[in-house]
C-alpha cells in the first residue's frame, strides 16, 4: 500500500498556519466574552478578566537597559558596567505562571486563546509606553524569525503583537526594514556572552532608517543579547534610537 508523501517544512508551516486560524475562529466563536484564563465571564471588553490580571506578576521598579527587577529605578550593575545598545526596555511582567505557560502554548503551536490574552497584554503595554514622557517612535518592528524557522512554525508570535502595539500608539507596523539572515542555534542553555556571540551578524538592515527611532517588540526577554544585536544592525542603519517591549521577562 502506497504511503502519502510526507510533508516538507513549507507545507508543515502552511498546514500550521491553517489550523491556527480555525483555531482562532473556534474560540472567538465558543469564548468571545470569557476570560480567556478561567473561563469567567467578562464584565467589559479585553481577554482577561480582572482576577487573573492580578495573577500576572508585574516587574516592580525594572531597569531601564535590561528590565531586571530591582529595588530601585536606576541602572542595574550589568547595565552599568556594559550599557545595552537599546536605549530602553519595557517588559511589564514576569516570565511566571499563569503568563510564561500561556507564552509557551503560543510559541509552540499558536494556540488562539493564548493569542488573544497576549495580544491585549501588548495593548495594555501599549498604553502604558504611551504614557510615558519622552518621544514616541517612528516605527513598530517585531522581532524576525530566521526564514527556515518561520517555515518550520508557520508563524512568527511576535507580529500580532507588534502589531497591536503598533494600533494602540498609532504608528506604522515594518514587518520588512529587518531580516534575520543567520540561523542561530537555540539559545535556551547560553550565558548572556554565549548568546551575544550566538547572534552576531544575524541580523540585516535592508534600508536606511536615518533618524527613525524604532520600537523593538518581543514576547520574551531573557538576556536582551536578541534586542541588543538588532540595536546594534538598525543603528548602524542610521537609527537614531531603538527601544524595546516585551510581554515578559525572564
Amino acid at each position: 500500500m502506497a504511503h502519502p508523501p510526507s510533508a516538507t517544512p513549507g507545507q508543515t508551516g502552511e498546514r500550521s498556519g491553517a489550523l491556527r486560524a480555525l483555531s482562532a475562529w473556534a474560540a472567538r466563536a465558543l469564548y468571545p466574552d470569557h476570560c480567556g484564563l478561567c473561563l469567567a465571564p467578562l464584565p467589559e471588553g479585553g481577554a482577561i478578566c480582572p482576577a487573573c490580571r492580578k495573577d500576572l506578576v508585574r516587574v516592580e521598579a525594572p531597569c531601564p537597559g535590561c528590565a531586571a527587577p530591582l529595588p530601585a529605578t536606576v541602572a542595574c550593575p550589568a547595565c552599568q558596567r556594559r550599557p545595552p545598545a537599546v536605549d530602553a526596555l519595557r517588559a511589564p511582567w514576569a516570565y511566571a505562571w499563569p503568563l510564561d505557560r500561556v507564552l509557551l502554548a503560543y510559541k509552540r503551536s499558536g494556540h488562539a486563546r493564548a493569542e488573544r490574552i497576549l495580544v491585549d497584554l501588548a495593548a495594555q503595554a501599549a498604553r502604558e509606553r504611551r504614557d510615558v514622557p519622552t518621544p514616541l517612535p517612528t516605527r513598530v518592528v517585531p522581532v524576525p524569525l530566521h526564514p527556515s524557522r518561520l517555515r518550520e512554525r508557520g508563524f512568527n508570535q511576535c507580529e500580532p503583537l507588534a502589531r497591536c502595539v503598533a494600533e494602540v500608539l498609532g504608528l506604522p507596523l515594518d514587518t520588512a526594514c529587518v531580516r534575520r539572515v543567520r540561523a542561530t542555534p537555540s539559545q535556551q542553555t547560553l550565558s548572556g556572552p554565549q548568546r551575544r556571540r550566538n547572534l552576531r551578524d544575524a541580523f540585516a538592515v535592508k534600508m536606511a532608517l536615518a533618524g527613525e527611532r524604532v520600537l523593538l517588540v518581543d514576547d520574551v526577554v531573557t538576556t536582551g543579547a536578541t534586542l541588543d544585536a538588532l540595536a546594534c544592525a538598525l543603528r548602524a542603519a542610521g537609527a537614531a534610537s531603538v527601544e524595546g517591549l516585551a510581554l515578559a521577562r525572564a
